[in-house]
C-alpha cells in the first residue's frame, strides 16, 4: 500500500512493499515542514529506489546534516 510523504519541497507516493518512491507533486506547504517530520521521511526512504519517466533509477541516500559537525 501506498503512502505519501512530505520531503523538503516535494510530495512523494512510497511503496514499502516493493522499496520505491515517485514524486507525485510539488509541496505548497513546504514552509510549515517541521525539520523532524522531514528528517523522518528522508530515513524512512533511505535505499528505495525511484524511477524516472524517461526509465532512469536512483537509490535515495539520506545525509544526516549533523554527521558532519
Amino acid at each position: 500500500m501506498a503512502k505519501v510523504f512530505k520531503i523538503d519541497r516535494a510530495l512523494y507516493e512510497v511503496d514499502d512493499e516493493t522499496k520505491t518512491y515517485r514524486y507525485l507533486k510539488r509541496n505548497l506547504d513546504w514552509k510549515n515542514l517541521s525539520e523532524d517530520e522531514n528528517e523522518r521521511n528522508k530515513k524512512h526512504i533511505d535505499g528505495y529506489t525511484r524511477t524516472f519517466r524517461n526509465g532512469a533509477k536512483k537509490v535515495f541516500k539520506y545525509k544526516n546534516k549533523m554527521r558532519c559537525k
